[in-house]
């Protein structure tokens, strides 16, 4: 699998101890090929509580990003050093690129706005005169106050008033913030701008340099995950059945997972009634109960190969008289 590895490699991004991917391409190859599906976790943010139909960024376990830093195919990028070095490293043409974009996106968004605005007003009427109370004589409109008409100009056509706001000095604030202030309002009313962030990050402007910083996940979990993992299972967290992965023979999307999977120490005790939970647990959700762990070779009878790169064992218990 490392053959077909893409060059350049994959930038996993470092943020806050966690390691995120960002571009869609890559999610796709993370999957298809290494087996990675990773977690979304995604939100609008106009929904910030939302919980189902999450989007990007994608986190990765550890054990994943070490695995791909391991087979040279991801690299490590320290989201705040990379940001840091990208604006620095902005010149003016992509300055001017990024206003571009931001002005056709708002350009979009306003047009977006007017026709579901047109939609709505003929669903109206069209209401309006199934239930007979339609006017044939129009009611007589106010005049729009100075404040409502540049508001009128803004969303519904004014595409050319937000050009040159994104393109003249309040640019600069549209890029940090997303959002505008209307100075005849007194500052009071805040006019959201869509981000382009998403079309411009940093690695696009400019090659992120490699950090420094590697995954170092608990060496027994590490080398169980790349263990089943190289049979072909994919990996996900498994916190919410209270083990460390749950193993699919395929993508989660199409089989059921088999295996709810616990590292160990080789000599490590285990308690009979995490023992016994553990397979109780896994035969109720129908999956075994797995412990794996590196094997203890005998220094006395093993040659030094198998000291350097003792196996896995891995032991699966199923609890009987379940229905």
């Amino acid at each position: 699998m490392a053959d077909d590895a893409p060059k350049p490699r994959i930038c996993v991004n470092y943020v806050a101890g966690r390691y995120l991917v960002y571009d869609v391409n890559d999610i796709a190859y993370l999957r298809t090929t290494w087996h990675m599906c990773g977690t979304l976790f995604g939100t609008l943010p106009q929904a910030q509580q939302q919980n189902i139909f999450l989007g990007l960024p994608l986190e990765l376990m550890q054990e994943e990003a070490r695995l791909l830093v391991d087979q040279r195919v991801a690299m490590i990028v320290d989201d705040s050093l990379a940001h840091r070095e990208a604006v620095k490293a902005l010149s003016e043409t992509d300055k001017a690129d990024i206003l571009a974009l931001k002005t056709q996106e708002q350009d979009k968004l306003t047009l977006a706005n007017k026709e579901e605005s047109l939609k709505r007003k003929e669903a109206a009427i069209e209401n309006a005169k199934a239930s007979g109370k339609w006017k044939t004589k129009p009611a007589k409109v106010a005049e729009p106050t100075p404040n409502q008409a540049e508001e009128g100009s803004l969303f519904a056509g004014g595409s050319d008033k937000v050009s040159e706001d994104v393109g003249g000095t309040g640019g600069d604030e549209l890029v940090s913030t997303g959002q505008r202030t209307s100075p005849d309002d007194g500052g009071q009313r805040q006019y959201i701008i869509p981000m382009a962030s998403s079309a411009i990050g940093s690695h696009s402007l400019r090659l992120p340099r490699e950090a420094e910083h590697v995954p170092n996940p608990p060496d027994a979990r590490y080398q169980v995950y790349k263990y089943l993992q190289s049979l072909g299972y994919f990996m996900s967290p498994g916190l919410r059945f209270g083990c460390q992965f749950v193993a699919y023979p395929g993508d989660p999307l199409r089989f059921h997972s088999h295996f709810l999977v616990k590292s160990l120490q080789w000599d490590e005790e285990l308690s009979i009634l995490d023992l016994v939970g553990g397979g109780r647990l896994g035969t109720g959700v129908k999956k075994a109960w797995m412990m794996a762990g590196l094997e203890q070779a005998d220094t006395a009878g093993a040659n030094a190969d198998e000291l350097e790169d003792p196996g896995v064992r891995t032991f699966c218990i199923e609890w009987a008289g379940f229905g």
